[in-house]
């Protein structure tokens, strides 16, 4: 059995201005940081260890899995950058305000209308509309994310750890769960450095909570 914690990155400056960060960074608010360092004092608390950590390559992922792992039970657990678990390109809208980027891809979404404070499932949905309006050709669709998740999946199946955290992005996590739970998967929002739990066994994942703060 596998037992995997999936956190999002700590509160960066980005998301306090409320521009678009996908795969463009931004560093993490003192907010942020502050989290992250109660986020690994709470997993060593509550006696979780990992055996190793995996984190996006940008770097406010890469920030606050260093610092969890400082706080930790083992501050040296390896930690092991991994392009696919960066979030979901937004292309040419990168660094520009969110609203602006919600407002365009909802003028041309045949009804669906998205803004910063909408549910993460309608903002999966619109993806496509943003990968078709993108004029760089590097935004992401759905589809296309699915790909990075599944590529995730397999080497959560073949790590040799019993163990894992695992640091990436909201709407990134939320795909993840999407691909486990397919159409009843409803998303919401997933809170900065919160926890989402995922096991595996006998090749069968298994999401055990989504977006906890406090009792992991």
């Amino acid at each position: 059995m596998k037992t995997i914690y999936f956190v999002r990155h700590g509160q960066t400056l980005f998301n306090k201005l409320g521009r678009v960060q996908g795969i463009s960074d931004s560093p993490l608010t003192q907010l942020g940081e502050t989290a992250a360092d109660q986020l690994g004092t709470l997993f060593k608390e509550q006696n979780i260890r990992f055996d190793v950590a995996y984190t996006s390559d940008l770097g406010r992922a890469r920030q606050t899995t260093k610092r969890i792992i400082d706080h930790s039970n083992d501050p040296d657990t390896p930690i092991m950058e991994v392009t696919d678990l960066r979030e979901v390109s937004f292309g040419s809208f990168e660094g520009g305000l969110s609203e602006t980027m919600w407002a365009e891809a909802s003028q041309v979404s045949n009804g669906l209308v998205v803004r910063d404070a909408s549910s993460d499932e309608n903002k999966m949905k619109i993806l496509a509309t943003i990968k078709a309006i993108d004029t760089v050709d590097l935004a992401e669709s759905f589809e296309d994310a699915t790909e990075r998740v599944n590529r995730v999946l397999q080497m959560i199946r073949t790590s040799n750890a019993s163990n894992l955290l695992l640091v990436s992005h909201c709407l990134f996590i939320d795909c993840v769960l999407c691909v486990l739970h397919g159409q009843d998967y409803h998303a919401t929002y997933i809170p900065n450095t919160s926890v989402t739990k995922i096991v595996y066994d006998q090749g069968t994942f298994t999401v055990k909570y989504i977006g906890e703060v406090e009792h992991f």
